[in-house]
């Protein structure tokens, strides 16, 4: 007990010793920095950022409508042709007691606010027809810029209780979502068309999500809109800085006393009028938040990078300590098989391996990993060739120590600290080789890395005008992995330095 008490604190002051000389050198201070920033990122920065880096849209995890437009320049870009979200209603879940009074009702129409019904939590608007009309929702908004915004769009969800025998000539509902401007017309912009709706079954089963584009992919709207406004509607609606009001209509029309007073619960009323920049970053050809993409893309590298290179350690470590220390035919064996590896070429096996077994971030993991240990296996062969025949050892075998306990008591300590060198300067080549593959379009299709994002750069067509001219989309993913493979570079030649006999330090 004492032995192993003495064999415990003398390993522990090797650590303390080692640990000095590392947080002495220059360039370990600098790597290690760089990994630990880019690690805190890795750890914490998907918490920060709640919209979503692979699906298009840029869709916030609460929410249905898309936080930006496409192409949109980084917000602090400067300039007269810049322009940002308005949120004319700033959340979609805005339904509260005190706002009630944003509402307008006709004669025969209660509007009420029930804090026992909601879509996704208590509280909702309760609008009841005791006759025909409507009620509208006003909100005034202003908007600040010379050009016209790049679109805007627009969704609520509503929920209908009526006496659901009714017919259609009877009974409906009819809902008008537009924007006025102050001082010009009293014309209201409809930014979709009129949606009617009929009592049903199912409209008393589930609350209706209603979401209205600037132009649909209906025909019929799109001609109705060029009839309207012509080819570019939102030019005529937000022509010049202003004052306006986005208004929604609940119109009911028909016999109210037939169909037991139909009531409409209304509730997520949302609308953003989109500029043509967001974010720190922007956002790509599919409204995804770039700045997210990078966030989130410092995680999937940094889990490929480390966990590939700690693979391919672990299999070159056992594979040269087998082939070294048992040596005669079993070790030819091994390494005519490692050198038929290495000569094959890296890269175009990577891909091929990818291409069969599927577009997965285990299957690249896998394959970068079972695909990197050659190298290392020659080194520690060697190194266990050159051990195996040290006194130590032959003291050990005289006193009926077998082969397992040599290796591991003798064999594996002294060559470990070649594990901790090649498993530093492996990250970088995992890091590059999944940034490789993903650039070559197998990256895995739910997640996204700094690879993928070159990609997509090459896949938006962007990169015909030149990179350089959404330098902030392509440039960061490629600076960042620069960086941090060079973090590593920098760990591994000092402990290379320190671990290293040829090159170790005197202590």
């Amino acid at each position: 007990m004492t032995k192993s008490r003495e064999e415990i604190a003398i390993k522990i002051q090797a650590f303390k010793r080692i640990f000095r000389q590392i947080m002495e050198s220059r360039r370990s201070q600098v790597g290690i920095a760089i990994i630990i920033f880019f690690g805190i990122i890795a750890a914490i920065g998907p918490f920060f950022t709640t919209l979503d880096p692979v699906n298009a849209g840029s869709i916030h995890s609460f929410d249905e409508l898309e936080a930006a437009e496409a192409n949109c320049v980084p917000e602090w870009y400067q300039g007269e042709k810049i322009t940002h979200n308005v949120y004319p209603i700033p959340t979609p879940l805005f339904f509260n007691a005190s706002q009630v009074s944003l509402w307008n009702v006709t004669e025969g129409v209660i509007i009420e606010y029930d804090q026992e019904f909601g879509y996704d939590q208590n509280g909702c608007v309760k609008i009841t027809f005791q006759e025909e009309g409507n009620a509208t929702l006003s909100v005034n908004f202003y908007y600040p810029y010379q050009i016209p915004p790049k679109s805007f769009r627009g969704k609520y969800r509503y929920f209908i209780t009526a006496n659901s025998n009714a017919s259609k000539t009877e009974a409906k509902i009819l809902i008008l979502p537009s924007f006025k401007r102050y001082g010009l017309t009293a014309k209201s912009y409809r930014a979709s068309m009129p949606h009617f709706d009929y009592f049903t079954n199912e409209d008393m089963d589930k609350w209706k999500l209603v979401r209205n584009e600037l132009i649909s992919v209906n025909p019929n709207l799109k001609v109705w809109y060029e009839r309207t406004y012509g080819k570019s509607p939102v030019d005529v609606i937000f022509n010049k800085p202003g004052n306006y009001s986005f208004e929604l209509t609940i119109q009911f029309i028909g016999n109210a006393s037939k169909v037991g007073n139909p009531t409409v619960y209304v509730d997520d009323v949302q609308v953003i009028v989109y500029g043509n920049s967001f974010g720190l970053l922007g956002t790509d050809y599919l409204a995804r938040d770039i700045f997210t993409q990078l966030v989130i893309g410092t995680r999937i590298s940094f889990i490929i990078g480390i966990t590939a290179a700690t693979l391919s350690t672990i299999i070159g470590l056992f594979y040269g300590l087998i082939s070294g220390y048992v040596g005669g035919i079993l070790d030819e064996i091994m390494m005519r098989i490692n050198d038929m590896l290495l000569v094959i070429p890296g890269l175009p096996l990577l891909l091929v391996l990818v291409y069969v077994l599927g577009q997965s971030m285990l299957n690249i993991i896998l394959v970068v990993g079972c695909l990197g240990w050659m190298g290392f296996a020659r080194t520690v062969r060697s190194a266990v060739i050159s051990l195996k025949e040290k006194l130590f050892i032959e003291a050990a075998r005289a006193h009926g120590a077998g082969r397992f306990y040599i290796m591991r008591r003798h064999i594996i300590p002294n060559v470990f600290p070649l594990v901790y060198v090649t498993l530093a300067m492996g990250v970088p080549g995992a890091i590059l080789y999944e940034a490789a593959i993903s650039w070559l379009g197998l990256a895995p299709l739910d997640v996204m890395s700094w690879g993928r994002m070159l990609y997509e750069f090459e896949r938006s067509g962007s990169i015909a005008t030149g990179a350089l001219t959404k330098w902030y989309w392509v440039l960061p993913p490629g600076i960042c992995i620069a960086i941090l493979s060079v973090a590593f570079v920098l760990l591994g030649y000092a402990l290379d330095e320190i671990l290293n006999p040829r090159l170790r330090e005197t202590w």
